[in-house]
C-alpha cells in the first residue's frame, strides 16, 4: 500500500538519489552527460537538498511503497512569479516519481496533497516550471487544470532551456 508523509531529515539523500534517477530518466535523452552532470553537481548536491529540506516556507513529502521512496513532492514559498502572480501563491517546485510507479495513483495522491495544503494555507495560487519540451508533465499538469502564464529559463550547464511557467487558481 502506498502512502504519502512528510519527508524526515534522514530521508534526504534516499530523495536525492531518486531526483537523479528520474531526472536521468526523463531528460538524458535531450542532454549531454556533462550539462547533466553539471546541473547535477550545481543542483542536486546532498547538502543543497539538506538546505532545502530547512529553507522556510518549503516542504517536502515522499511516497512509500512500504518502505521504499518511489517518489516525492516539494513545495515551496518563493518570490519567483510575484510580478504574474501577486504574493500569494505557492510553487509546486518538484513532483517526481519512480517509472515503476508512472500511470499508478501516485502522481493523483500528490497533487491531491499539494492542492490541500496550498488550500489550507490559503494561497490564491499554486504554480510551478515544467521544461517546454516535456510533453508528457505539460498533459498532465493541463489535466488538472493549470495553465500557461510565462516562461523563463532554466539552465541546463550550459544549455539555456525554457521552462513553460503554469498555474492553477486554489
Amino acid at each position: 500500500m502506498i502512502k504519502i508523509r512528510k519527508a524526515k531529515i534522514e530521508e534526504v539523500p534516499a530523495v536525492r538519489e531518486l531526483a537523479i534517477e528520474v531526472y536521468n530518466d526523463t531528460f538524458a535523452d535531450y542532454n549531454t552527460q556533462e550539462n547533466l552532470d553539471a546541473f547535477f553537481k550545481d543542483s542536486y548536491d546532498l547538502e543543497k537538498f539538506k538546505t532545502e529540506f530547512y529553507e522556510p516556507g518549503s516542504s517536502l513529502y515522499v511516497a512509500l511503497d512500504e518502505l521504499k521512496i518511489i517518489g516525492f513532492l516539494r513545495l515551496r514559498k518563493s518570490n519567483e512569479v510575484d510580478q504574474y502572480l501577486g504574493t500569494n501563491h505557492l510553487e509546486l517546485q518538484r513532483l517526481y516519481i519512480h517509472r515503476d510507479y508512472h500511470g499508478s495513483a501516485v502522481s493523483k495522491m500528490f497533487m491531491d496533497e499539494a492542492l490541500a495544503i496550498g488550500k489550507k494555507g490559503k494561497f490564491e495560487w499554486i504554480w510551478l516550471g515544467v521544461w517546454e519540451k516535456n510533453f508528457r508533465a505539460q498533459k498532465f499538469y493541463t489535466k488538472w487544470g493549470f495553465e500557461r502564464f510565462g516562461e523563463h529559463v532554466f539552465q541546463m550547464g550550459d544549455d539555456p532551456q525554457i521552462d513553460w511557467l503554469m498555474k492553477k487558481k486554489l
